[in-house]
């Protein structure tokens, strides 16, 4: 299923918690370190504009239960990784007007799925947990007195995982999950700039 992302502080600390009191022993877990999500191998596109900014409009949404907000317990930063496309991927080449890049959408929850209770549930596997996430991106140019233009563009995906994942399991599933949203919205990102803000572009 594509279509997500999901909180550290929750799951993640509680699958530690686990398994320290299933094993009983003080041993160490060797967690994964994951690169930065980057798009240096990307060729830059190239606008008319004195600069370009990133803004953060999402940071004040909520999550109803029974949904929790992972957002800021994810492999890697959305809101981080997003910046840096605005920086690596649209490179100002001088011009009047600014382009603004905003983070409208962000979006990663991990929701509980049901699972095999009594004595059947020992023998079942089940997926026990499902996460959900969507990133949306706003770019505009602003300033320009011969005009102003923006785009928009979301993606999103979904991960079930099963309750005998460990900790690092989840957090490749995570990570998986949020490259492919950014791989998508960077190409639909692209595709709007080049159809709609072909004034602006750097052709050349």
């Amino acid at each position: 299923m594509t279509d997500t992302l999901f909180d550290r502080r929750g799951i993640l600390i509680a699958g530690l918690g686990s398994a320290a009191l299933l094993s009983g022993c003080a041993s160490s877990v060797t967690r994964t370190t994951w690169p930065d999500i980057t798009f240096q191998h990307r060729p830059a596109i190239g606008l008319r504009v004195s600069e370009v900014q990133f803004d953060d409009a999402a940071a004040a949404a909520t999550v109803e239960p029974p949904a929790r907000d992972i957002r800021y317990a994810l492999p890697v930063s959305p809101v981080i990784t997003m910046d840096r496309w605005a920086h690596e991927r649209l490179e100002p080449f001088g011009g009047t007007g600014r382009a603004r890049v905003i983070l409208l959408e962000n979006r990663f929850v991990e929701v509980p799925l049901d699972t095999t209770s009594g004595v059947e549930g020992v023998f079942n596997i089940d997926q026990s947990e499902r996460y959900e996430g969507a990133l949306a991106v706003k770019v505009e140019i602003v300033g320009d007195p011969a005009g102003a233009g923006f785009v928009e563009a979301r993606a999103s995906a979904s991960r079930t995982v099963p309750e005998n994942y460990s900790l690092n399991q989840r957090e490749e599933t995570l990570y998986e999950m949020m490259a492919g949203i950014v791989a998508a919205l960077d190409e639909r990102l692209e595709q709007e700039i080049r159809a709609n803000l072909a004034k602006w572009l750097l052709v050349g």
